[in-house]
């Protein structure tokens, strides 16, 4: 019997005379995908390591062109050579202006940027939770049960379901078309986040108990859509060359800063907490609107409907009726082992730097305080926002975008990759002994402030250049029709990090 691989590469091989692509080199797909990757990259000023692509000056990336491109064998002397593309397919159309890779950052920042700003909205749910015959309503020694108790609350339901909706995300893969997942549950967080909007100008002080369960409700129910958003904007991205992954990657680290940048700014200008949480929302509406136009966009450009069809093609088919019941099983049971098997260790790589950074940040960073012993508007205003949330979200920016010019380690060394985020766990105790305060356990070694500075700047850096390789090159790896697959299976990943590392940081808090 041919598998559905086997035979569908079989049927799509030039009748050339020449050696075919065997098993053990770049899939067909992954090469065009990986070459068209570099191709635009090279057309950004970037650097290129691993591909080399005859230059075109015709208004379409003459990749396709199977006559011309082929892969040397494995040793350089060696007469062999092999074609690397299907007959079939002859042009990748351009992506013109570069319009496709900008909408997959805008999908990127808008599938984390309302979640992000409605967790920024600190203050705003500390007022709603006040003890309202009390001014002011934000001195910690007063702090009432809510307003003590929402954060931990807030982080268990939202990952607990995050990680539920991800689960569901991967099974529904093959059944619900990534078009469907993506519109839905984007009109979902507008419905939500409309309601949240509406309900920061209703005064909630006679029923602050049932506002409490309202908002983690709502909490919930956000974070299980954003999930599904997320992973299939991953999952999407993961169908197109490496840089549109790496271009989502980085639209959710912008949005993670922008956040950051608005929350200094509220308290810079010393905002209201109803005025700028109205803000927060608003904005978050209004490009989560605008992320569903663009998105809709994707579907009438020619470059982006290329890539989204190029794994829609059928399984071989096979006359015996058993090998037809037998192909569509393996098809049906064996979707996520064939894929697991290929990406596991980019799949581990991914979660570990979640993992890490989530076990110390931001529970651990943030109790981090100035050593000066000067009184100042930096060490008692500035010093945690700066350097806890606005230090780590601009070195994750800025190491995901580091992935244009650096693949180091390559797609073909994803052991190492699982190495380095290995290494990363040292960020753990390295932190724990800084000051952070309170603490009854450890003493303070690292005291200097230019310790969290350092180490919260190097932990975000890594996290955002590990986690973009790891997202980029795995669905590498993988056949056609598991591409998408691949990319939700490596978001899926990225949220079990999250869980884990969410969960352990409530013991190394206890550890202090």
């Amino acid at each position: 019997m041919i598998s559905g691989s086997q035979g569908s590469r079989q049927a799509r091989e030039p009748m050339t005379g020449l050696e075919p692509v065997t098993e053990g080199s770049l899939q067909i797909s992954g090469w065009i995908r990986y070459s068209a990757g570099i191709k635009e990259s090279q057309s950004l000023g970037l650097n290129s390591e691993d591909v080399s692509v005859d230059e075109t000056s015709e208004s379409e990336i003459e990749l396709m062109d199977y006559e011309r491109v082929y892969k040397t064998g494995e040793h350089a002397d060696s007469p062999e050579r092999r074609p690397l593309i299907d007959p079939l397919v002859r042009r990748v159309p351009l992506d013109r202006r570069y319009g496709v890779f900008f909408i997959f950052g805008f999908l990127g920042l808008s599938s984390l940027l309302p979640w992000n700003f409605f967790i920024t909205a600190k203050q705003y749910f500390d007022y709603k939770f006040r003890n309202t015959s009390i001014v002011p309503f934000d001195d910690k020694r007063n702090n009432t049960k809510l307003q003590a108790e929402f954060e931990s609350y807030l982080s268990i339901v939202s990952q607990v379901c995050n990680l539920f909706f991800m689960v569901l995300t991967v099974l529904l893969v093959r059944s619900v078309h990534v078009k469907i997942r993506v519109v839905v549950s984007t009109l979902l967080v507008i419905a939500l986040f409309v309601v949240v909007t509406v309900l920061v100008k209703v005064d909630t002080d006679s029923w602050q108990w049932t506002f409490f369960c309202i908002t983690l409700t709502l909490a919930a129910c956000m974070s299980g859509v954003q999930s599904v958003l997320t992973g299939s904007v991953l999952g999407l991205s993961a169908m197109f060359p490496p840089l549109y992954s790496q271009s989502a990657m980085i639209g959710q680290a912008a949005g993670g800063t922008f956040s950051s940048l608005m929350s200094l700014l509220t308290i810079a200008t010393g905002g209201e907490p109803i005025t700028s949480a109205l803000i927060y929302f608003l904005i978050a509406i209004g490009v989560t609107i605008m992320s569903l136009i663009l998105f809709m966009l994707l579907h009438f450009i020619d470059f982006s409907k290329f890539f989204m069809t190029l794994n829609e093609q059928p399984l071989t088919k096979v006359n015996d009726d058993d090998d037809d019941v037998l192909l569509r099983r393996e098809s049906r049971l064996g979707f996520y082992c064939s894929i697991f098997r290929e990406i596991w260790k980019y799949c581990f790589s991914i979660c570990l730097v979640f993992w890490v950074t989530l076990s110390v940040f931001p529970t651990v960073c943030a109790l981090i305080q100035s050593t000066s012993n000067e009184t100042s508007v930096w060490t008692g205003t500035y010093f945690t926002p700066v350097v806890c949330f606005l230090l780590f979200n601009v070195g994750d920016f800025v190491g995901r975008l580091a992935t244009f010019v650096l693949k180091f380690p390559g797609p073909n060394r994803p052991g190492l990759l699982l190495f380095l985020s290995i290494l990363r766990i040292a960020f753990i105790p390295l932190l724990m002994l800084c000051n952070a305060q309170p603490r009854s356990h450890l003493d303070v070694i690292l005291g200097d402030d230019a310790y969290p500075i350092i180490l919260i700047s190097a932990m975000g850096l890594t996290n955002g250049y590990i986690s973009t390789l790891a997202m980029s090159f795995g669905p590498l790896s993988v056949e056609d029709r598991y591409l998408e697959g691949a990319g939700i299976m490596l978001a899926l990943a990225m949220s079990l990090g999250l869980a884990l590392g969410s969960s352990c940081s409530y013991l190394f808090l206890n550890m202090l």
